[in-house]
């Protein structure tokens, strides 16, 4: 198959690498194809992490397209974009996908918003894990209302794939927070998964995962669920620094997606699937 990850950032938004550095990179490492997808910016009154971060910028979109054509010889250059979804900001995100024509576009949740309209971000720190499950009165609530938020995501139609559907379990290693053997847990895996399936999107394979809590998102035996399912899946390296886009941790993706079982992984063109064999 085609070398590549279809999730990477630049100074375009979080990454430490310009735009032409990251197509340089991959031109480095012999891929076929990248894709940028930085973070959209999130309404400011509910962003923390991203607070007053100018993401997404028109210079940064222009220099993209301007890349796809100074490099359109050497590799395949696409302009995709990771939207963090917020409930009570549907119509806002709507509204802003149709600001430019996308290749790709992941959904993916890194802030959870309590009643009071106070954004959690799901990863910040331990403590701030902890802050927010007591917040929604416990951490089985707080993973409830991730999911839901996942759910409700996926239903809106705005999106290709998922990213990182297990995020909320980034600090639970050895299930120190919470069981992920819990029936209650169990249930809004099969369901999330039943709604990506019955949407027609796709479900990413994050390595970030590998490097934040040693096992990629989503975890395996939610894979081999997709798989039983015939969900397809991207791959995606979430790289934001150099060291992140790398080929052998590319390679190591592709392998765990033989171990759930799949033959193949998809990608995106004009916010079309394309499939290709692994």
């Amino acid at each position: 198959m085609k070398l590549s990850s279809t999730h990477n950032h630049s100074t375009g938004s979080d990454g430490k690498l310009s735009p032409e550095e990251v197509v340089k990179k991959a031109i480095e490492l012999k891929w076929e194809y990248i894709y940028f997808t930085d973070h959209y910016p999130n309404p400011r009154e509910v962003n923390v992490k991203f607070k007053d971060k100018d993401f997404f910028n028109k210079n940064y979109v222009s220099e993209v397209k301007q890349l796809k054509e100074k490099y359109k010889d050497k590799i395949e250059v696409y302009l995709g974009v990771e939207l963090g979804w917020l409930e009570n900001y549907s119509n806002w995100l709507k509204e802003q996908l149709k600001k430019q024509k996308y290749d790709y576009v992941i959904g993916s949740i890194h802030d959870i918003i309590d009643k009071d309209n106070k954004s959690h971000p799901v990863e910040w720190e331990l403590k701030g894990w902890i802050e927010g499950a007591e917040k929604f009165g416990g951490a089985e609530n707080y993973v409830k209302e991730y999911y839901k938020q996942i759910k409700l995501m996926i239903k809106s139609g705005l999106f290709d794939s998922v990213g990182h559907l297990d995020y909320i379990s980034v600090y639970n290693r050895k299930n120190n927070l919470f069981s992920e053997d819990s029936d209650w847990y169990k249930k809004e895996i099969f369901e999330s998964l039943d709604l990506i399936k019955k949407h027609k999107m796709a479900l990413e394979i994050n390595a970030s995962g590998i490097r934040k809590r040693e096992e990629q998102f989503p975890s395996l035996w939610i894979l081999k669920e997709a798989r039983k399912r015939n969900i397809p899946i991207t791959l995606g390296l979430d790289a934001h620094y150099p060291e992140n886009f790398d080929s052998e941790s590319m390679k190591k993706i592709i392998d765990i997606a033989k171990q759930a079982g799949y033959n193949e992984v998809v990608r995106f063109e004009k916010r079309k699937m394309i499939k290709e064999k692994i």
